[in-house]
């Protein structure tokens, strides 16, 4: 398959600043110009600017440099400013695809998760979700609905190659050269026949730090991205995570946080060691140690933790309740034994402040759901497909024990309790994951997924029978069991006021952007979301909320934008509270 390449020969003006010559091209311009400006005000607009004088003169006025203008240098050499440009795009063979997609295979797996739930959110606006190789060839397509024409018109289909000497400027092929996150609109993309979308991508690393693949959303020009960066960077660091579970399933592996009430959740430091050498990491670790990429590979463990790397068995065992860095920074942390020593030691230890939780975590070829299909009852065993929004009561799919097990292979979901019409959430469930369900709990559909029901006494049969399937589920339950018991210490310990304000200051911490009045979180959780995340009612955060606005310690100029004035300040309060 091959798709034609023009840009509308010598009519095309827009291509050299005067748009009104390209009748094809002028309305998308002006829709795009106008939608654009009310978004991102004088930036939009300066960004057009630049563009028709770079178009015109070739030139980019002094002072500018992002690299959406690098991408249009590049781009005007692989020849996409000329307004004669005509060529066919080819779709890579399939023999070709198939064994790009097998070198891939740890990158498509990881992703494939991440990539329903980013489709699901984009249901109601229409867009695709779009997985390629460092390359920019695209490896896995997910989505459907009103764009799916206008994405197959344009190439947004596995095997056609995104890169900016493949068809210019484009969010796929810019990312995957500059290794930043940022969304192209409309116009901004030099090559005027893809005027009519607009897209935001983000690099995948993997744990060595190289470019392991580049995650898109690609919508009509029309749809809004300004939350979808926030998405694809949480999408991005799950992706991260699972490419790193998947390369070191026999290295010591060292799971941190700085802060205790977010341990234990997918922002945690990841880093592998091979005997004492650091051999891999995702890029939360080395925010929160303060190392950069090149030292993985060349640090030893001593360097980067006080604890010697002598000690580190001693370590996965004994009772100490945190680790610290060389510089002074104190981590909340589990370590994980090769599995060698944790069949030796029969497990591995979280360290909390206060408790230690056995835990093994089970390698990717051992999670519960995996082990269910090598099982002879496996046909009886199905897995149900679950939609956003459904709900599973734990009455309803209990037997006379009282108790059913959950097992997710797919998919988001809360758990939660309710009384009285509060809710509290209790966990926050993913692939591999498993929970015990009681008669008064029940679990929320948050994304697409599959879910398979055990009755307890089954369980229990199936235990006995596979020894190796209890041992897989049982750390799994633990982990979240602890994980909950941490929440609720929180509970009855901390102010509602207090773990708002903590809550908070992490997300400024590590999502926030300093700016003249303050820093903004953007897509900052709402009331709801808030609530749940730290175990308290609506009403509760609404009100800790309203006061902290009031007394103007943050101001909140949209639902999903969060100023906090003075992150300091609030610290303050925090320690004093402590």
């Amino acid at each position: 398959m091959n798709l034609p390449i023009r840009n509308h020969g010598g009519e095309c003006g827009s291509l050299f600043g005067d748009v009104t010559g390209c009748e094809p091209c002028h309305p998308r311009f002006r829709q795009h110009h106008q939608a654009a400006s009310r978004r991102h005000g004088g930036h939009d607009g300066q960004i057009l600017a630049v563009r028709s004088h770079f178009l015109s003169t070739g030139t980019v006025p002094e002072g500018v440099s992002s690299p959406l203008v690098r991408s249009w240098q590049r781009s005007s050499r692989f020849g996409f400013a000329s307004p004669t440009l005509n060529k066919q795009r080819d779709r890579l063979a399939e023999p070709g695809l198939k064994s790009l997609k097998e070198s891939n295979n740890d990158l498509i797996m990881s992703a494939v998760d991440e990539m329903a739930s980013l489709g699901q959110e984009l249901s109601d606006q229409g867009g695709v979700v779009i997985l390629t190789d460092p390359s920019g060839i695209v490896l896995a397509r997910q989505g459907n609905g009103s764009f799916s024409l206008e994405a197959d018109r344009l190439g947004l289909n596995e095997g056609f190659d995104w890169s900016e000497e493949a068809i210019g400027t484009n969010a796929i092929g810019t990312v995957a050269l500059e290794r930043t996150a940022l969304t192209i609109t409309g116009a901004e993309h030099l090559f005027c026949l893809n005027t009519s979308i607009s897209c935001s991508a983000i690099p995948i690393l993997d744990p060595s730090g190289t470019l392991a693949g580049v995650l898109d959303v690609s919508t009509s020009v029309s749809v809004s991205h300004d939350y979808l960066l926030l998405l694809l960077k949480r999408s991005a660091l799950e992706i991260e995570r699972r490419l790193f579970e998947r390369r070191f399933p026999r290295h010591v592996k060292l799971r941190f946080h700085s802060s205790e009430y977010l341990f234990g959740g997918t922002r945690d430091g990841l880093l592998a060691f091979d005997d004492d050498r650091l051999v891999g990491a995702n890029r939360t670790a080395l925010e929160l140690i303060g190392r950069e990429w090149p030292m993985v590979g060349m640090a030893r463990f001593d360097e980067l933790f006080a604890t010697g790397y002598d000690a580190v068995e001693e370590m996965a065992l004994s009772g100490k309740s945190n680790l610290r860095s060389t510089d002074g920074r104190e981590f909340f942390a589990r370590l994980q034994l090769p599995a060698k020593s944790a069949a030796l030691k029969h497990s591995s230890c979280a360290i909390t402040s206060n408790r230690w939780v056995d835990a093994v975590e089970p390698e990717p070829e051992t999670r519960p759901h995996l082990l269910i299909e090598r099982m002879q009852e496996r046909g009886t065993l199905r897995f149900r497909k679950m939609k956003a929004g459904q709900l599973l009561y734990g009455a309803s799919l209990v037997d006379a024990s009282g108790e059913a097990i959950l097992v997710f292979a797919s998919g988001r979901y809360r758990c939660f309790a309710s009384h009285d019409g509060r809710e509290l959430t209790l966990f926050r469930l993913g692939c591999g994951d498993a929970i015990p369900l009681g008669a008064d709990l029940a679990v929320e559909v948050c994304a697409d997924g599959d879910v398979l029901v055990i009755p307890r006494t089954l369980f229990q049969k199936l235990q006995r029978k596979y020894p190796e399937f209890g041992s897989c589920v049982m750390p799994v339950i633990e982990r979240l069991l602890g994980q909950s018991l941490a929440m609720v210490g929180d509970m009855a310990f901390r102010s509602v006021r207090h773990r708002v304000i903590r809550h908070l200051c992490t997300l400024a911490d590590h999502e926030g952007r300093q700016t003249q009045t303050g820093t903004v979180i953007d897509g900052a959780p709402s009331g709801d979301e808030l609530a749940a995340a730290i175990g308290a009612a609506r009403q509760s955060v609404s009100t800790v909320l309203a006061e902290l606005i009031r007394c103007g310690e943050m101001h909140r100029p949209s639902p999903r934008t969060l100023i906090i004035r003075n992150v300091d300040r609030l610290r303050v309060e925090l320690d004093t509270s402590a």
